[in-house]
């Protein structure tokens, strides 16, 4: 990535700033594994993580807004709308770094004639086997031994889409969609690729059944068991060897622990601990929810 300074800031943005702005990355406030970072501020629940925060550097900022804060290593850029001018960086900045390699496909794999593979940015291994229907769109690695069942479309644009005072702005995905080796990809799956340095993960020996989705930058351990209609939302992690019912829906950012088990049809928005067997909409404990439903039969 490009350094972030004033110049570019300029050049992208068309805002001017006397203090000196150098910085190495663009994450969000809550984002705690970067460093040096630009971000943006445009609502006040964000100050205590701001100001905790030793990773940002300079800050987008609304004038309302700027005198709150209060750090002195964080330098300030004031402007109209920070998430509009922050979106707008991050999607220069992406395609700036992004590159086109041709499509490597290993001579042991199968594809259907009715498979459509991208010609750049996709990586199949060795005796991958990819069933007629089947989308491969660019940054699509397939580990070797994997399969992709009929009508399954990898790489998909995620939804990602930000209300701005111009208009809906719409995030330009970087990222990838990673399956492992051994894995099993069921029938007309929906996999959305990664972004901002987060790419989309399916880990070994993991079987989806059909009609699954998986979200932008939702990360699945190994050996897990995904059941047909399954929703497994932006940004979650699912970690190894977990159970998800048929129909489960796991909220985004939400991380459901080993072991763990989720029953069909429940809806996950916290996160799950490892072992841990969870049941019903809100998912709660499976136990306490059988004895709730058995309090009112």
């Amino acid at each position: 990535m490009s350094e972030i300074n004033n110049q570019l800031i300029k050049q992208v943005l068309g805002i001017e700033t006397d203090q000196e702005i150098r910085c190495d990355s663009v994450g969000l406030i809550i984002d705690h594994e970067k460093q040096n970072m630009l971000s943006f501020l445009d609502d006040q629940k964000f100050l205590a993580d701001l100001k905790s925060s030793p990773n940002i550097s300079a800050i987008l900022v609304s004038k309302k807004l700027s005198s709150e804060v209060t750090s002195a290593h964080i330098k300030k850029i004031i402007c109209d709308d920070p998430r509009y001018h922050y979106y707008t960086l991050t999607n220069y900045l992406s395609r700036q770094d992004y590159k086109e390699r041709d499509t490597q496909i290993h001579p042991t794999a199968k594809i259907a004639p009715s498979a459509s593979v991208a010609t750049h940015n996709v990586e199949i291994g060795q005796n991958v086997v990819i069933e007629p229907n089947a989308v491969i769109l660019p940054d699509v690695i397939i580990g070797n031994n994997s399969i992709i069942r009929a009508g399954s479309i990898l790489g998909s644009e995620g939804f990602e889409h930000k209300r701005t005072t111009k208009g809906i702005l719409s995030v330009f995905h970087d990222g990838k969609v990673i399956i492992g080796e051994n894995v099993t990809i069921g029938a007309n799956n929906i996999i959305d690729k990664g972004f901002s340095d987060r790419s989309t993960k399916v880990g070994d020996f993991t079987k989806c059944n059909s009609f699954a989705f998986i979200g932008h930058c939702a990360q699945i351990g190994k050996r897990c068991l995904v059941g047909v209609g399954a929703i497994i939302t932006g940004s979650s992690t699912v970690e190894d060897d977990v159970w998800i019912g048929p129909s489960a829906t796991i909220s985004n950012q939400v991380k459901v622990g080993s072991g763990a088990r989720v029953t069909m049809g429940s809806v996950v928005t916290q996160n799950v601990e490892p072992g841990r067997h969870v049941t019903g909409n809100f998912a709660v404990d499976h136990s306490n929810f059988i004895e709730f439903i058995k309090s009112i039969r």
